[in-house]
């Protein structure tokens, strides 16, 4: 008898574990002036019945409003995707929603929306990329361990790098993935850019560059979902996909090229930000360095984004691919500025490049500590991430390792 009682309640726990809403994370979905980060989230999830809703209020006790749903089956996962669209949200408001079926209810999670553009209030990020599940990061293990380390920080969204998984091809990582990042990407915008790892790297293939099938399953992104951009407080940032930009150079298929669908989106885009009085800073961010140490220095991606990061005075280029964190000195054209104190950029004349090192992708050689343009790399192999604070004039950048270990730590400053 209590043999079988056993045999019931696993299987009971297994039956409504089948029922649980998988991969939870929340993003952003359009820049227009009607839905944007002041006013509007989307929620995207997986699970094995198509029978699922979403409640969502002020009060974590009464979620009474249901939010409208995009049911689908997609047969690249095997399983359904939901996404939500939640319009129509007060701004600097926390909100909490839950996920159910009419047989089993989801935790309760939560996230706040941005304030109304222009308002110069301290916002905390989580900067984090190159996770991908490659021996030394199996199942994602490092991974988790470095979101354990970064959700004790008040985080208003994150920022990933690209090379997201090892193979975007494989279903597994993808869904593990986004297992292990639940309990950020629940709470919390995540606002990714593709890597090399993340898109079709055959270059006899039609769709070379793009991502694989899944990721549209997966991802309710703004605009194309590659390059888009959104507007927080008093900053427009900018997510640009950089392709498989080393194979890309030697078949002369670099992103970005001038004149180009995607050169002449980001030029009008960076534009409109620079002609917004709302807008103080404006952050890119993307996988493959515009600045780097080494093979990740690619001939034709530098040269393509460099031209428009420097026409629009871009202040910060955040980027991945190479597994070890770089910081470059202020850069504009082929001037390059130095600093009086090497942790303060002080009204920099020129664009700060920020490679950010590996959040569980196999680690690499040290960084490039003589070449010219860098100005902080460390003397050993670690994984990184890093919390940003934008706090009106100045911008607060720390750098830890898995264990906390504070790495590196610079402001830019703009009074002007």
């Amino acid at each position: 008898m209590k043999f079988l009682l056993s045999f019931i309640i696993l299987l009971s726990t297994f039956w409504l574990s089948e029922l649980q809403a998988q991969g939870v994370h929340l993003s952003w979905y359009s820049n227009d002036e009607k839905n944007n980060t002041s006013n509007s989230i989307a929620v995207t999830w997986m699970g094995n019945t198509s029978n699922e809703s979403i409640y969502y209020g002020t009060d974590s006790s009464k979620l009474k409003n249901k939010a409208p749903l995009e049911i689908k089956y997609s047969n690249e996962l095997g399983l359904y995707t939901f996404k939500s669209k939640i319009q129509k949200l007060k701004p600097d408001t926390y909100y909490f929603y839950r996920i159910g079926t009419s047989l089993a209810q989801n935790p309760v999670y939560h996230f706040k929306t941005a304030p109304k553009v222009g308002t110069a209030k301290k916002v905390v990020v989580g900067i984090w990329g190159d996770t991908q599940d490659n021996k030394g990061n199996f199942n994602f293990v490092q991974t988790d361990s470095i979101l354990g380390q970064m959700a004790k920080y008040p985080l208003h969204f994150t920022l990933h790098m690209g090379d997201i998984v090892e193979n975007g091809s494989v279903i597994k990582s993808w869904k593990k993935f986004f297992d292990v990042s639940q309990p950020i990407n629940a709470n919390f915008p995540f606002m990714p850019v593709t890597g090399n790892h993340d898109v079709i790297n055959d270059s006899n293939n039609a769709d070379f560059q793009k991502p694989f099938p899944v990721f549209y399953d997966l991802f309710n992104l703004p605009e194309n979902q590659l390059n888009y951009s959104f507007d927080y407080g008093n900053t427009h940032f900018v997510a640009v996909n950089s392709g498989v930009a080393q194979k890309a150079s030697l078949e002369g298929k670099v992103l970005f090229g001038v004149n180009s669908k995607e050169y002449n989106w980001l030029e009008a885009d960076l534009a409109k930000a620079r002609k917004n009085k709302n807008i103080k800073w404006v952050v890119v961010f993307c996988h493959y360095p515009v600045y780097a140490y080494g093979v990740s220095l690619v001939t034709g991606w530098q040269e393509n984004l460099k031209l428009l990061l420097d026409k629009y005075k871009v202040d910060l280029c955040l980027s991945g691919h190479r597994h070890v964190y770089e910081r470059h000195k202020a850069i504009r054209g082929a001037d390059i500025f130095e600093s009086m104190d090497i942790n303060v950029y002080d009204n920099p004349k020129g664009t700060v490049y920020i490679t950010n090192g590996s959040a569980g992708g196999s680690l690499q050689g040290i960084g490039g500590s003589k070449s010219s343009t860098i100005l902080f790399t460390p003397s050993e192999r670690i994984y990184t991430y890093a919390v940003m604070e934008l706090d009106g004039n100045e911008i607060k950048y720390e750098v830890f390792d898995k264990d906390n270990r504070k790495i590196d730590y610079f402001k830019i400053v703009k009074s002007k």
